[in-house]
């Protein structure tokens, strides 16, 4: 069972219960925006030594090159740079506003929906972000960037099964230690304009659950979960499987996951069984796809207890 998620237990925690909405960035600000890039996408990113993985860690808004950017909140200018601003308040959240010329300068006090600066040309978009002590935390969580709407539903769009070699696995005969990927996107709920008219969203939850054949959930657990903040960087190879890369112009993204890594399955009696993988967006909606399997041990020891694991959105009942 996949242990990572652990870290982002304590992040959590540091995180108020509430914390007031906030308008968007570019106008009209009470109006919902085209998004082409979402919070814990893949990134990659050129370095003098190699090219590095990363999660995106805010959302790319669609405007156009030379739109004016405004502060969501009002606060103090902490950081400033050639293409960027962030904006600090006293509870410890932070706003960035990246691609952008200020015109604003370090220290200075900001009103809400003062003007931060211009988008940069060539970029087409402010990348936006909030943190919260130092935590990254997704935008577009209900509660924070307001108003946004969204009735998508997310895609399971392939479910894989490979040995832990990386090789194929029969699903009729599926046996010893088996790795579970999945391709994975949601459907922005504005279209992006062209070129950026194929993008794809990653979304913010991904999870599975193994039934047997009278229907009995005997494990499950979570791929990913982006509710709470990121994942540290050093564990982008855990999540994000080879074949993952982000939007690009009239390419749309592609999101792989690594659903589970060495699943055992001499732990489950020999039978059949339905792997089902779910994903969910920020507004709850929901995309499954289910693959039939046969789980033929040689030779079958003795059942053992079902196993149950961290089991998101709706709670279930251990077996037994």
């Amino acid at each position: 069972m996949r242990t990572f998620l652990a870290l982002l237990a304590p992040a959590s925690l540091l995180f108020p219960t509430a914390a007031a909405a906030y308008s968007w960035p570019v106008k009209p600000f009470e109006s919902p925006h085209a998004i082409r890039g979402s919070f814990g996408d893949p990134r990659y990113h050129l370095d003098a030594e190699s090219v590095l993985s990363a999660f995106h860690f805010g959302i790319d808004i669609v405007a156009p090159d030379g739109a004016p950017v405004y502060a969501v909140e009002p606060g103090v200018v902490v950081r400033v740079h050639a293409d960027s601003v962030t904006v600090g308040r006293a509870s410890g959240r932070r706003y960035g506003y990246w691609h952008i010329r200020p015109i604003v300068r370090s220290g200075s006090h900001v009103r809400l929906h003062q003007l931060l600066g211009h988008v940069l040309p060539g970029w087409g978009h402010v990348h936006f972000a909030e943190s919260f002590r130092g935590s990254y935390r997704n935008p577009l969580r209900k509660g924070a960037l307001s108003p946004f709407y969204d009735g998508t539903v997310p895609t399971v769009a392939s479910v894989q099964l490979l040995t832990t070699g990386g090789g194929p696995v029969d699903a009729e005969a599926v046996s010893g230690l088996l790795d579970v990927q999945a391709s994975v996107y949601d459907t922005p709920p504005i279209a992006p304009p062209s070129p950026w008219d194929l993008a794809r969203l990653a979304p913010e939850e991904v999870w599975w659950t193994l039934t047997d054949e009278a229907g009995v959930a005997v494990a499950s657990g979570v791929a990913v979960t982006f509710q709470f903040g990121l994942p540290i960087n050093d564990l982008y190879d855990f999540v994000y499987a080879a074949g993952s890369y982000q939007n690009k112009p009239h390419r749309p993204g592609q999101y792989v996951y690594w659903v589970e890594r060495a699943l055992d399955t001499t732990t489950f009696p020999n039978g059949r069984y339905t792997l089902e993988v779910s994903a969910a967006d920020t507004r709850n909606n929901v995309g499954t796809s289910s693959l039939g399997l046969t789980i033929a041990n040689v030779p079958s020891g003795p059942a053992t207890a079902p196993r149950c694991g961290v089991t998101p959105r709706v709670p279930r009942r251990c077996p037994g």
